[in-house]
């Protein structure tokens, strides 16, 4: 089976992005739009990483990561706190206090990211699934956001 990865973000258009990338390269992944149902979405699931937007309504991003750590049975979850908001050097020290793992600022580099889940997060990809790997090389952020362009219409099309 493979590994999970939780995603929270209030903003739809990444969290499809990311979903469909983590995806792609094997991972079970689980989204939530806000930190409460985020939380309640970790205690579910149990995945080995969360992706978590800084800004979130109802529980700051920062404060679910404390909560998670802070929880015995949660505190081995990695978590990558991920912000367009908060930048620079002061908040590197505010995201180490919280227990995070490590933060990328928006836009996400995917390739970082990628890189960084490659070495830090274990992955038994599921057998049988078909799904083909993103190669780290051919990443192109005019192919991602014209793929994510097409997720978000053919969501539209269902809602």
């Amino acid at each position: 089976m493979a590994a999970k990865i939780a995603i929270v973000d209030d903003d739809r258009v990444t969290i499809s992005m990311l979903e469909k990338l983590m995806t792609k390269q094997g991972y079970q992944v689980f989204t939530a739009l806000d930190g409460a149902a985020g939380l309640e979405l970790v205690k579910n699931n149990r995945p080995a990483l969360l992706i978590c937007d800084m800004l979130l309504p109802k529980v700051h991003g920062m404060d679910l990561c404390k909560k998670i750590k802070e929880d015995p049975e949660l505190k081995k979850t990695k978590i990558i706190l991920i912000t367009a908001v908060y930048k620079g050097t002061s908040i590197k020290s505010d995201i180490k206090s919280c227990g995070a793992d490590h933060y990328f600022e928006k836009p996400i580099n995917t390739k970082d990211l990628l890189d960084w889940i490659e070495k830090n997060v274990p992955k038994t990809p599921e057998e049988g699934t078909g799904d083909k790997k993103i190669s780290l090389e051919s990443l192109n952020i005019d192919e991602v956001m014209r793929e994510l362009e097409s997720l978000v219409a053919e969501k539209k099309k269902k809602a």
